[in-house]
C-alpha cells in the first residue's frame, strides 16, 4: 500500500523539484519597471483594495485594451497580503507553472487511457516525459519569468482544470461535471483571451475519445460553448477597440492575404522553436512594416506548408502525430494573426505556453514508441542518452534564460545583443554581395 503511494506520488515530486530547480533564479528577479510591470502589475486596480466596488471594477472594466480579470485578481491578493513583493510575486507564477505541469501529466494520462490507442504500460512514461518537458521548456520562461505574462499561466490553470471536469463528465455523464467544465471555461477566458479556442479543443477530445462526431448529442454538449466563446471574443474586440486597436480600429493594417503568409511562418517558426528552441528572444518584430511589400522569402512559406502536407499527408494521418499536430495548431490559432488582434511582434514565446505540450506529446510518444521498437541494448541506451540530452539541453538552457528577466537591462542587453547580431548579419550578406 505504502510503495503503491509512493509510486504514484513520484511523478509530482519529481516535477516539482524540476520545475524549482529550472526557475528558482526568478524569486530573486524585480519587477520590469518601464516593462510592463509599471502599469500591468502597479496599477489603481492591485492598489485599490479587496472591496465590492474595486472586484466590480476589475470586472466589468477594460484596461488598457486588456479583459484579464482573473490575473488582475492575482495581483490584487497578492498586494493586499504582501505589498508589491517581487518575491512573493514571482514566487506565485513559479508555484502556478508546477501546478500547470502536473495537471498536464494528469490529464495526458486520462486522454490516452481514454482513446484505447495506447498500451496501459506505456501511457504514464509518455505523459510524464510530456509534462516533464513542459515544465523545463524556454518557451515557457517569458510566461513563467515576466510577470506582466502572468495572464497566461492564470488562463492555462483554469483552462487544464475545465479539460479535467470535462474528462470526468465524458467518463462519469454526471451533469455538474459538464456545469464545472462552463465554469472554469469562463475563468479560463477571465485570464487571457486565448482560451477562446476552447470549444475545438472539446471537438478534438471528442474525436480523441472515439466519439462519432455526426452524433447530435455531442453537439447539443457543445452549442453552449462555442456561444461563450462567440460572446468572449466579441469582448475581446472590444477591450481593444476601447484602446485603439484591434479588428475594429480604424488604423491601417495589414491584407488579409499577407496575414494568411504571416500565419504559415508563425505556424513553422512556433514548431521549431519548440522542438529545438534556439536564440529565444521577448521580440521578434514582423519582416516588414504596414504598408510595404513584403520580402520575397516570407512568400515562400504558404508553398512550404502546402509542399509538407501534399508530400507527408500519408504519414500525418497517424493519429497521434495528427492529435499533437491539431492540438498545437488550434492553441495557437488565436496568435497566428489570421485575425488582426493587438499583437506587435509576428512571434512571441509566451503565447506557445499551452502549445508545447502537442508537440512535447508527439516528441515523448514516438521517443517511446522507438525504444520499445529496437531490440538492441546498444541502440537502446543511444536513445536514452539522447533523450537525457535533450531534456539536459532544455533545462540548462531555460535556467539560463531566467536569468534574462532579472530586471530590464538584463532584457535589454540581450535585445541589444540580437540586434546586434542581425546587423553583423545583414553587412556580411552585403559585403558578399558587393565582392
Amino acid at each position: 500500500m505504502r510503495m503503491s503511494i509512493i509510486k504514484k506520488i513520484t511523478p509530482f515530486i519529481l516535477l516539482i523539484v524540476v520545475g524549482f530547480l529550472v526557475y528558482y533564479p526568478i524569486l530573486s528577479n524585480q519587477f520590469l519597471d518601464y516593462w510592463d510591470d509599471q502599469w500591468v502589475v502597479m496599477n489603481h486596480y492591485t492598489e485599490g483594495g479587496i472591496n465590492f466596488q474595486n472586484i466590480w471594477n476589475i470586472l466589468t472594466e477594460f484596461y488598457h485594451g486588456q479583459y484579464a480579470p482573473f490575473n488582475e485578481f492575482l495581483y490584487l491578493f497578492l498586494y493586499t497580503a504582501f505589498g508589491y513583493n517581487p518575491f512573493v510575486f514571482h514566487l506565485a507564477s513559479l508555484i502556478i507553472h508546477v501546478i500547470n505541469s502536473c495537471l498536464v501529466f494528469i490529464l495526458l494520462k486520462k486522454i490516452l487511457v481514454l482513446s484505447g490507442k495506447v498500451e496501459l504500460v506505456k501511457v504514464q512514461l509518455i505523459a510524464f516525459i510530456t509534462a516533464f518537458i513542459f515544465c523545463i521548456h524556454p518557451f515557457n520562461v517569458e510566461s513563467v519569468a515576466w510577470m506582466s505574462a502572468s495572464k497566461i499561466i492564470v488562463y492555462a490553470l483554469f483552462y487544464f482544470l475545465a479539460t479535467y471536469t470535462f474528462l470526468l463528465f465524458l467518463e462519469r455523464g454526471k451533469i455538474r461535471y459538464y456545469i464545472y467544465t462552463i465554469i472554469l471555461f469562463t475563468f479560463s477566458f477571465f485570464g487571457k483571451e486565448q482560451a477562446v479556442v476552447f470549444p475545438l479543443w472539446l471537438v478534438l477530445l471528442y474525436w480523441i475519445a472515439n466519439y462519432r462526431l455526426s452524433d447530435k448529442k455531442i453537439w447539443i454538449y457543445l452549442i453552449p460553448f462555442f456561444i461563450l466563446s462567440i460572446a468572449f471574443g466579441l469582448i475581446t474586440i472590444y477591450s481593444q477597440y476601447a484602446d485603439g486597436g484591434g479588428v475594429l480600429s480604424d488604423k491601417a493594417d495589414y491584407l488579409f492575404w499577407q496575414r494568411i503568409v504571416f500565419a504559415c511562418y508563425s505556424w513553422f517558426e512556433y514548431i521549431w522553436k519548440t522542438i529545438l528552441p534556439f536564440k529565444l528572444s521577448y521580440l521578434y518584430p514582423f519582416p516588414s512594416i504596414i504598408g510595404e511589400p513584403l520580402p520575397n522569402w516570407l512568400l515562400f512559406y504558404p508553398v512550404f506548408l502546402i509542399i509538407v502536407l501534399t508530400a507527408f499527408w500519408k504519414f500525418l494521418k497517424q493519429r497521434p502525430l495528427l492529435y499533437g499536430l491539431l492540438f498545437f495548431t488550434i492553441h495557437l490559432a488565436v496568435a497566428l494573426h489570421i485575425i488582426p488582434l493587438s499583437h506587435f511582434v509576428i512571434v512571441a514565446d509566451r503565447y506557445a505556453y499551452i502549445s508545447v505540450v502537442g508537440i512535447t506529446f508527439i516528441i515523448s510518444y514516438y521517443t517511446i514508441q522507438l525504444y520499445n521498437y529496437v531490440k538492441t541494448k546498444k541502440a537502446k541506451s543511444i536513445i536514452l542518452v539522447v533523450l537525457s540530452s535533450y531534456l539536459l539541453y532544455f533545462g540548462i538552457y531555460a535556467h539560463k534564460r531566467t536569468y534574462t528577466w532579472y530586471n530590464v537591462d538584463t532584457l535589454k542587453k540581450e535585445i541589444r545583443g540580437l540586434i546586434q547580431e542581425q546587423k553583423d548579419d545583414n553587412n556580411q550578406t552585403n559585403f558578399k554581395n558587393d565582392f
